[in-house]
């Protein structure tokens, strides 16, 4: 998906953003440097007729399945926190009842023409996406985060701020890299697996495993 494209064609819908925490608030800036005005917020806490950092509340997720899919698209503001599943599965039943999501782009964010990005996707301020990078749907690259080139972050995995992802690496499906993380040239991170922050990776973090320190070691259980 094309994120330019993405933004322009928001403009002739109304977005809502799902949630009113923190990372929600990342995902308001970033849209409004892009220029678009959400036309308000969903979420399950905060009642209607309440406003949220200036704009209005909408309701909760009810609100959302009474509208037309093809007048509403939607932006993820649930952050991701490790084995926690909350973000995916918001994505996963809009997406099935037919809504459409934003793949979200901070104008300061870098991009390669030839990067990737699928649908949800969000890049946030500063971020840097080389050449053939590619961020599958639901996927965060979060501030300041570094994909090089050819590298691969499937769908519904978490970048955290600062990370570095050297050439030719595979982040699978569901995983979190922390902040500050770095993963070396033609490291697999396997689904679902965790990566602490700060860690440096030198080899290959199997499925669901969690990994932390200088370098790199599977975390005693």
């Amino acid at each position: 998906m094309n994120p330019k494209k993405a933004s322009m064609n928001s403009r002739s819908v109304s977005v809502l953003i799902l949630g009113a925490g923190g990372h929600a608030s990342v995902v308001l800036d970033a849209l409004l440097a892009s220029g678009i005005v959400p036309r308000g917020i969903i979420d399950p806490v905060k009642h209607p007729g309440e406003t949220w950092e200036g704009i209005p509340v909408l309701g909760d997720d009810d609100f959302v399945l009474s509208m037309p899919p093809e007048t509403i698209v939607l932006v993820n503001g649930v952050g991701a926190v490790p084995g926690t599943s909350l973000r995916n599965a918001l994505f996963r039943r809009f997406r099935a009842q037919g809504y459409s999501f934003l793949s979200l782009v901070h104008p300061s964010a870098v991009l390669s023409p030839a990067a990737n990005l699928e649908e949800g996707s969000q890049v946030m301020a500063g971020s840097v996406l080389q050449r053939n990078a590619s961020v599958g749907e639901n996927s965060l690259v979060n501030t300041r985060a570094v994909l090089e080139h050819d590298c691969s972050v499937e769908a519904g995995s978490f970048i955290g701020p600062g990370a570095i992802l050297c050439g030719n690496t595979r982040v699978k499906e569901g995983a979190f890299i922390g902040a500050g993380a770095v993963l070396l040239p033609g490291v697999i991170v396997g689904q679902k697996a965790v990566v602490g922050a700060g860690a440096v990776v030198l080899r290959d973090v199997e499925k669901e495993e969690t990994v932390t320190g200088v370098p790199a070691k599977p975390r005693k259980k």
